[in-house]
């Protein structure tokens, strides 16, 4: 099965081919601009070195949030027109998961924190073992000085990832301590290659996601959710 995973969920954009359960080609970009203007570049230079061609593509995954709103709309937007043009299956992925991902054989916890700005963080932490995951801390939209509270009350050795972990990282440390460590900075960033790993495991197993299925998921209400006022219920006087 030969697999294209995308992630454009937050600054950094990456593209990956995994062909015969393994990841062959990868490409991967953290610029200041828009991922419209580089995501279909990527995917060009996967299919070419990798020397695939796009109609050659079985299956394909994304990352479906939480993230930008604007990145989040652009990867699945690119992958579900992909996906059903040529009537393949497409499979979204966690942000905070594939993050946590490349971390599995940590033997404490691992937490996944991404700056949601707003002097916020989207984060979901996890505890690794030989038979799979558990989800320790739901995913949520918070403070950083939430998630490290939560984790302090745990008690237990915690690796941090990802570009929130970075941005709060003084933080983290003068109140978690030695309790706390930190990811280096190639797993700061989501790759593709881990996405195509995700989405790979779960179509393999039997699952055939529908493309016109799949859509973002923000966690966080946009701006203009929240400043829309709620409409007067029936009956409410005038």
């Amino acid at each position: 099965m030969n697999l294209l995973a995308v992630d454009t969920s937050a600054s950094a954009c990456s593209a990956a081919l995994m062909s015969k359960g393994r990841v062959k080609a990868e490409f991967f970009a953290d610029f200041d601009q828009t991922h419209a203007r580089h995501v279909m570049e990527l995917i060009h230079s996967v299919l070419c070195l990798a020397e695939t061609e796009a109609k050659d593509i079985d299956a394909y995954g994304v990352t479906r949030g939480p993230g930008s709103f604007t990145g989040l709309r652009i990867g699945i937007a690119t992958v579900k027109g992909m996906a059903l043009a040529y009537e393949k299956p497409a499979a979204g992925v966690s942000s905070l998961f594939a993050l946590a991902h490349p971390l599995r054989a940590s033997a404490g916890l691992v937490c996944s924190v991404i700056d949601a700005r707003k002097a916020e963080v989207y984060a979901e932490a996890y505890r690794f073992s030989g038979t799979g995951h558990e989800v320790v801390l739901d995913a949520r939209v918070c403070s950083a000085g939430e998630i490290i509270k939560d984790i302090r009350d745990f008690g237990k050795p915690c690796l941090f990832t990802g570009t929130g972990a970075e941005l709060y990282r003084d933080s983290i440390k003068q109140e978690l301590g030695e309790l706390a460590s930190f990811a280096p900075d190639s797993h700061r960033h989501i790759r593709a290659g881990s996405v195509a790993e995700l989405a790979y495991a779960r179509i393999a197993s039997g699952a055939a996601p529908d493309p016109a299925g799949l859509v973002p998921c923000y966690i966080r209400r946009s701006d203009a959710e929240r400043a829309r006022k709620p409409l007067p219920t029936a009956g409410a006087a005038k």
